[in-house]
């Protein structure tokens, strides 16, 4: 489940499956989608027919993956971590119409498990956790018009994993939970001289909880700005502002005890810069930082505002049939009126931290065995917010 630099919707604490070739190509397609930022430069459409350039008008990819591994501590637990080996199955599919004539479609899915072999259950009383699941379909359409570049992105996400229970229910640690997203994202970009360009989206999101967990809407605009400087690099700016109205969660007062008759309301404001830079073509060697800054606030007495604030180093190099992956992550979450108890009234503060590695052989053009390692580590001066784990894994991935 893990993209770059911020979390899908449902902003699991342990992080999505690292996508394998198939999810990277199909992310340079959808740049459309909420949680991917637009790359620098659009081409525009290439006109003519099928016939006359030569090309086939859809493209597709289909990967199967199998595999398995260890996980340290599947539920992220402060106190009573469980190991447990694990068995990974995948798929990834992927479909894209060439803008021959200005029109662009893509068709992307993804579904990623990992099945606990032994049982993960901290006490009798408690469910047993038995697996961790996520689908993910996309469908993305483009129109290259003369001067503007219009989308339209829908997305529905399912994933059932473990969650930061703060980001749902305000108080600190983490909840397994099970929920569906709906996104639909209409967006306008105008390309500008010199390889740059201005975009405008509006995101709109229906995420559903099972309870206890409470469902929301949320919706907002989005503002970005790039600059394509040289072939496969660039700076992206972008600022987004997001309102997330609950369904039943409600205000709490200052030490987080729920107000009758209320419902909660956060507001969101987000700022990021990302830069993606080609170091070395024949090695295609790549490095992607991106930094961001989130200020929350609530409609209530402040219990859920805070300020976060964090960056992400991605790179990645091919050499001959190899190809590695790292990924280092950060955020720092300071919380204005949150304090850790009443015996300690200091502010709550949070810091997380992934690291992420993955090497790669391809024997074939078609199949491809892979090795993957993901640490995941929170730090808090509230002690049911630390929590450490670490995932190995090890697969085969086959394209047809």
């Amino acid at each position: 489940m893990n993209q770059p630099s911020q979390r899908w919707p449902l902003q699991p604490a342990s992080g999505f499956p690292a996508p394998s070739r198939a999810g990277w190509l199909a992310a340079a397609f959808l740049c459309l989608s909420i949680h991917t930022q637009g790359g620098a430069f659009d081409l525009p459409g290439i006109r003519g027919t099928e016939d006359s350039l030569g090309l086939s008008l859809w493209d597709s990819l289909l990967t199967i993956k199998a595999g398995g591994g260890y996980k340290d501590n599947p539920l992220l637990s402060p106190f009573t971590p469980l190991d447990t080996p694990i068995v990974t199955v995948g798929l990834e599919y992927f479909l894209t119409r060439l803008p021959v004539d200005g029109h662009q479609f893509t068709l992307f899915f993804s579904g990623d498990e990992r099945r606990f072999v032994q049982s993960v259950r901290p006490s009798p009383d408690v469910d047993e956790a038995k697996h961790e699941l996520v689908l993910l379909s996309q469908a993305s359409y483009r129109y290259f018009g003369n001067h503007l570049i219009s989308g339209l992105t829908f997305t529905h996400l399912h994933a059932a994993q473990v969650f930061d229970a703060s980001e749902f229910g305000g108080q600190p640690g983490t909840i397994r939970a099970s929920g569906h997203a709906l996104i639909l994202t209409p967006s306008i970009r105008y390309p500008l001289p010199g390889r740059l360009y201005v975009q405008a989206e509006y995101v709109l999101t229906r995420q559903h909880f099972k309870e206890p967990v409470s469902s929301y809407w949320e919706f907002g605009p989005k503002a970005s700005a790039g600059w394509q400087y040289q072939t496969n690099s660039s700076f992206d700016l972008s600022f987004q502002y997001i309102e997330r109205p609950f369904d039943t969660r409600q205000q709490t007062d200052p030490l987080g005890q729920p107000l009758s008759g209320t419902l909660l309301t956060t507001f969101d404001t987000r700022y990021e810069a990302s830069w993606k830079q080609t170091w070395y073509a024949p090695l295609k060697l790549q490095t992607t930082t991106r930094v961001f800054r989130i200020a929350r606030v609530e409609d209530g007495e402040g219990f859920s505002d805070y300020t976060r604030t964090g960056g992400s180093l991605t790179a990645q190099m091919e050499l001959g049939k190899w190809m590695f992956r790292g990924l280092v992550r950060k955020s720092n979450y300071d919380f204005d009126l949150q304090i850790v108890s009443v015996f300690d009234p200091v502010p709550r503060t949070r810091v997380e931290q992934e690291f992420e590695a993955r090497v790669e052989y391809r024997w074939t053009s078609r199949f491809r065995t892979y090795a993957e390692y993901l640490h995941e580590r929170q730090t808090s001066n509230v002690e049911a917010d630390d929590y450490h784990a670490n995932t190995w894994q090890a697969g085969v991935e086959v394209d047809f």
